[in-house]
């Protein structure tokens, strides 16, 4: 991970976006972490972030799990 001020991202930021692809750049103003820029070698990790990140597929994967802790699911070897 590497951390660097916001000044110094701005100056070199084409450098800091290819760096972003392999360590994620903490962002600082005045000394304080005020955000992360994440770079993604291909568009599968891209997505995949998108993904994971996406309130309803959250709710979605929430709601399979209480499904799931229910028992309101059906079993693979019951579909045969």
């Amino acid at each position: 991970m590497i951390t660097t001020a916001l000044s110094e991202l701005k100056d070199h930021l084409s450098s800091y976006v290819k760096k972003s692809v392999k360590q994620e750049i903490v962002i600082t103003v005045h000394g304080r972490h005020v955000g992360v820029l994440k770079g993604f070698a291909n568009e599968d990790e891209y997505l995949e972030y998108r993904l994971l990140n996406d309130p309803r597929f959250q709710e979605m994967i929430e709601r399979s799990r209480d499904e799931g802790r229910k028992s309101k699911v059906t079993k693979l070897e019951d579909l045969r």
